[in-house]
């Protein structure tokens, strides 16, 4: 049964032992892992005797491999549980494997866990786990504040469009006495191999010149920038200036960026490479220090691009808050935003509920061709 809820926290409890073992539960998405990495850095300044563990989807275990602050990787598969599920004769195994997995957090005795994602998938795992102490938040998502032990946050803070989500999360740390600033995102160390394979992505361009990533694809069809704006956009680049292009997006999306591509021309050639598909998360690390100007919506490369140290990033914001949601990093980043006459804007839901994407739309490419010409000519 589930234990009694209590409500939400307002004065924060600071144990006066510190914690020797604690665990970080973020499952997913890759921006979202990006933004989290504070957390470990900050409990290790606090608590440099503790061990640190995070609990996260195996698919982005590389994002934080070989991090200086994270102890332990508790690797979940649960986009494979849950298309094995659908077979009832794979039940017997999944439920093997889960219990596998909890049973491999529960081994390494915590004593306390934060849930930085907030939802049920991640409220679940300590609990499950039987970690006594679980700190999370009180906006009540998914009824994860079912399994929480102490909540703090509430929803009004949580969804509020002018703090940003590293806030939210970094105040679930002051539950166990961390101070939590300066504010710090440290990313794992790039070694050799990986840093000749990023350079030989480039080396292929026709002439040395600066590097401008354009990353057109996104999960939420509300946070989509036309497919014609790209097109405006790069062969503005490619006709103005003696920058070369490189698109960066997943496998799935490997076909349409060799569509783009191919409508660009002959202008393309020997100065536009797709990539999308070849750069795995820590090829991505190494990479975009290389690049000179980084464009993408809300996305993960434009958290990673930032994150990783690229020169400039620009990023396009419509139906989520660039104040909440704002990349962090060593990079410099310039955010353009819809027109404020929209009064729906943010609504930060996933497909637009009038259909028409327009926030997005406001976003002239010619108003970003403006701000990548500013930011090339200081890269």
């Amino acid at each position: 049964m589930f234990e009694a809820r209590s409500p939400a926290r307002t004065v924060l409890d600071v144990p006066a032992d510190p914690p020797r073992k604690i665990l970080i539960v973020r499952l997913s998405s890759l921006g979202d892992v990006i933004q989290t990495l504070p957390l470990p850095t900050a409990i290790r300044r606090n608590h440099p005797e503790a061990r640190i563990g995070w609990a996260i989807d195996t698919e982005l275990a590389s994002a934080i491999e070989g991090h200086p602050h994270i102890d332990f990787i508790h690797r979940c598969y649960r986009n494979r549980w849950g298309k094995a599920l659908l077979n009832p004769t794979n039940w017997f195994d999944v439920t093997r494997e889960i219990k596998g997995f909890i049973e491999e957090i529960r081994a390494q005795q915590y004593e306390v866990a934060v849930d930085a994602q907030g939802r049920l998938k991640s409220a679940v795992v300590p609990y499950a786990a039987r970690i006594p102490r679980r700190i999370g938040f009180a906006h009540g998502r998914e009824c994860s504040g079912l399994f929480y032990t102490e909540r703090y946050v509430t929803r009004g803070e949580y969804f509020s469009p002018k703090r940003h989500h590293v806030g939210h999360m970094l105040e679930l740390l002051k539950a166990i006495g961390c101070q939590t600033e300066p504010i710090f995102l440290e990313l794992p160390s790039s070694g050799c191999a990986e840093l000749k394979k990023a350079s030989a992505m480039l080396r292929d361009f026709r002439q040395a010149s600066k590097v401008v990533a354009l990353a057109p694809f996104t999960q939420w069809p509300s946070k989509r920038w036309p497919l014609e704006h790209w097109r405006h956009l790069a062969r503005r680049i490619l006709a103005e200036t003696r920058a070369n292009v490189a698109v960066i997006g997943t496998s799935k999306e490997r076909t349409i960026g060799e569509e783009l591509i191919a409508s660009l021309g002959e202008m393309s050639r020997g100065r536009v490479i797709n990539l999308a598909g070849l750069t795995s998360i820590r090829d991505l690390y190494t990479l975009f220090p290389m690049i000179s100007v980084t464009i993408a919506a809300d996305t993960a490369p434009l958290h990673v691009a930032t994150a990783a140290g690229c020169a400039n990033s620009i990023g396009l914001f419509g139906s989520t808050s660039p104040v909440r949601l704002a990349p962090v990093g060593r990079g410099k980043a310039l955010l353009l935003l819809a027109k404020a006459d929209l009064p729906c804007r943010p609504c930060c839901q996933t497909v637009c509920r009038f259909g028409t994407t327009e926030c997005m739309r406001r976003i002239s490419p010619d108003e970003v061709y403006t701000e990548l010409v500013k930011r090339l000519g200081a890269a």
